[in-house]
Order: C-alpha cells, then structure tokens, then sequence
C-alpha cells in the first residue's frame, strides 16, 4: 500500500499491478548461477529461471547468439519469412524424432495449449476435455478451464466446453472419462505446480491406448518438464 502523502510521489509509487506475490529479493543482475540484489550481495539461485527456462545467466554462447539475431533484426511478423525461423522449425521437427511435418512457433504455454485444444475440437467435433488432478495448464479461458483448482480465479462467466478431472494414477478412472464424448485428453508428463509429480510411463502409456481407442487426441502440455528432460526429446516418444 502507498501512503495518501505518497500517492503522488512517482519515486516511491509502484506501477505495477500486485498480480504475483513477491519475493524479498530484488535482484539487479545475474551470472551463472549467482544473483546479485540490491544490497551487492551474492545469492545461489537454485531455481534458475522460471519452468523449462531454466537456464541460468549469461552464458557466453546463448548471449552472443541471441545478440547475433537482435543485431540482424529483432523481430519480424510472422506474415514475412524469415530464414532463421525455417531452420529452428527444422531442427526441431529433427530433434523431436516423431513423425511431425511442421511446428507453429507461439509466445507461450498457455497459447499453446488453447490451440491443441482448438485442433482437437475441429478434429472431432467433439464437446469434452479430460484432464489429470493437479494440473495446470494456463491462465487464458481454454488453458484455465483444465486446470485443476481454477474455480477459486477463473473469473469468466463459464467454462468453454465440458472439463473432467481424473485423479492421478488412476487407471480406471481413465476408461470412464475418456470417452466417444472426448476431443482430447491433456496432461503433464511431469506436473509443474503440482510439486514435480511424475505421472510415470505406465499412466501416460494407459492414457494412450485410450485415446486411440475411442478416438480422442492427447495433448503433453511439456511447457514444465521441457525439451529432452524425460530422458527424450518429447513425451510422445515414450
């Protein structure tokens, strides 16, 4: 809160929206895997970054290719074609080892997830969604309508298409809400916010054959676990 005498006073005023809960730590810059507060003080960041950006600072060659590109152009419309965005599309299709023929680049999990979600829906023409206990998959309408426990701040009117939850580990509550009703089932290898759950090779396996026993499509919403972390490039490759 600001103080009446200082709401006016653009020194002191905070101008941004108090969305996330902060920290005490205000940090100022960052190498390896060191922070830097306000105070000069070094603190060990075992976090990293944030999800599957969990990269650290500064390393020398993600810098230098990163200020290569901002130096050629930083940004252009996905309406223009870039030669950089083909070979990244490329070997990402390689990398994946799966039988993908193209990718469509977005800025961010929740964007790509409401689009899977809106492919399965084309695809089958289909009302309902199953998803997994714990999980969380964005804070946009599709996203947060199968994410578990966004009742308490969904805040949209009503929810998009119909939402189940099945508990984790639970084979056989697999056969009973994956249905001929089912566009998709959607799920985290690895839950995120859920506190690292493993859903393990069995489940996702199990949630597999169902969907291409009724029909319906999986999505891994990987955003948390990341590129290579399962021990391969991407869940589907289990």
């Amino acid at each position: 809160m600001i103080p009446p005498a200082a709401a006016n006073d653009d020194t002191t005023r905070d101008f941004l929206a108090p969305v996330f809960a902060q920290y005490p730590l205000e940090v100022v810059s960052a190498e390896g895997v060191w922070l830097r507060n306000a105070r000069g003080e070094r603190v060990l960041d075992l976090y990293g970054g944030h999800a599957v950006a969990a990269l650290g600072y500064g390393h020398p060659g993600w810098t230098e290719a990163l200020t290569a590109q901002a130096r050629s152009c930083n940004f252009q419309t996905n309406a223009i074609p870039m030669g950089v965005r083909v070979r990244a599309a490329e070997r990402l299709v390689r990398f994946s080892g799966l039988d993908f023929t193209s990718v469509f680049f977005v800025n961010s999990g929740a964007e790509a997830n409401e689009n899977a979600l809106r492919l399965a829906f084309r695809m089958t023409s289909r009302p309902h969604v199953a998803a997994v206990e714990g999980a969380f998959h964005g804070r946009t309408a599709a996203a947060a309508a199968v994410t578990w426990g966004a009742d308490r701040w969904y805040g949209f009117p009503r929810k998009p298409f119909e939402v189940s939850f099945m508990p984790r580990g639970d084979l056989a509550a697999i056969a009973t809400q994956v249905t001929e009703r089912t566009a998709a089932v959607i799920v985290e290898p690895v839950q995120g916010l859920a506190g690292a759950v493993d859903l393990g090779q069995p489940y996702l396996a199990a949630l597999r054959r169902r969907c291409d026993e009724v029909g319906a499509l999986l999505i891994f919403d990987e955003v948390q676990c990341g590129l290579g972390r399962l021990g391969h490039p991407f869940a589907a490759n289990l």
